[in-house]
């Protein structure tokens, strides 16, 4: 076994955070690469032939338990981008723990949507696949060149986005009690990339880092909180394992709307997934915030917290 070198900062709040299986994942350097994992998307065709079309070219394809249009393959991301059915947009690659972050909001045909960090656009596609483009759904997001690429991907995929590029945190808080459902993809540290041996992500690690993040962080949040309707449905996620990020911004939420939103369960059960942690430094924080789950190595570095915004509450 050759250990990854991390800093000596995130290794101790690692040892802190992770099940000494994940953290032993984390450390072996020589560990094997996840499988490539694949999106089918309904929007382009029917994805029964899709599958019948990646599978004749000799692509095998493992099921995904909880989302039946996931699946995983050994076969690389290149190869997969070569074979023309990618072209057409019958497929997304994308890792597991971005498909279920978008796929734990559960968005209907005909409602309102909101993703307000959408770039680059995988997790927008997702949602108006469920959606199967019938309602109102609008992407925002901060930077130029990435709100270029979101309406490229949204393009070859065939979703329709109204697609704005603005600030999230101040686009969504002037726009309140619109929305059916949010989802909250934040900026952040990106620890989950660190573990898959992202050199330049360790080096560019700080703790300042991450509170500066976790300000932006609340900003979107509350703001998101503010334009999701009573009775409607939010999911807040990052790739970042640190808690100033995850746990802490919730419980900071659960204080400024205090009896106006709850933190509800993902409605589908998650392989290497763990509850939220409830205390963090010697703090206690609000026991519904184990609702939110924690996703570990061996997978994508992923933290996923589905909240409820109460009927008959004006914020």
């Amino acid at each position: 076994m050759t250990t990854r070198i991390l800093q000596p900062l995130l290794l101790d709040r690692w040892r802190t955070i992770f099940p000494p299986h994940a953290l032993a994942c984390v450390l072996d350097s020589t560990s094997p690469t996840l499988p490539t994992s694949i999106r089918l998307n309904p929007l382009r065709g029917e994805t029964a032939e899709t599958l019948v079309q990646l599978r004749s070219s000799g692509i095998q394809l493992d099921p995904v338990h909880w989302c039946d249009i996931a699946y995983t393959t050994l076969t690389t991301p290149r190869e997969l981008q070569s074979h023309p059915t990618h072209a057409q947009g019958g497929f997304h690659i994308q890792s597991l723990s971005s498909i279920a972050a978008s796929f734990a909001l559960q968005p209907l045909p005909g409602e309102s949507v909101l993703d307000l960090c959408a770039a680059p656009g995988s997790k927008t596609s997702h949602l108006a696949a469920m959606m199967n483009n019938m309602g109102h759904l609008v992407a925002v997001d901060a930077s130029r060149p990435r709100h270029y690429r979101l309406r490229e991907v949204l393009r070859i995929l065939g979703a329709t986005a109204e697609c704005l590029c603005a600030h999230g945190e101040r686009w969504a808080r002037g726009h309140p009690a619109m929305f059916d459902r949010v989802l909250v993809d934040a900026p952040c540290s990106g620890e989950g990339r660190i573990h898959l041996g992202d050199s330049a992500a360790n080096d560019d690690w700080t703790l300042g880092k991450v509170r500066r993040l976790a300000s932006l962080q609340k900003a979107l949040l509350h703001s998101a909180i503010d334009a999701l309707r009573p009775g409607g449905t939010l999911v807040y996620s990052t790739c970042t394992f640190a808690p100033e990020e995850n746990e802490l911004v919730l419980a900071r939420a659960l204080e400024r709307y205090a009896g106006r939103i709850e933190i509800i369960p993902l409605p589908f059960d998650l392989p290497h997934a763990q509850p939220a942690l409830t205390e963090w430094n010697q703090k206690q924080l609000d026991s519904s915030i184990a609702n939110a789950r924690r996703i570990f190595p061996p997978f994508e570095g992923f933290f996923i917290a589905r909240l409820r915004k109460l009927a008959n509450q004006t914020l």
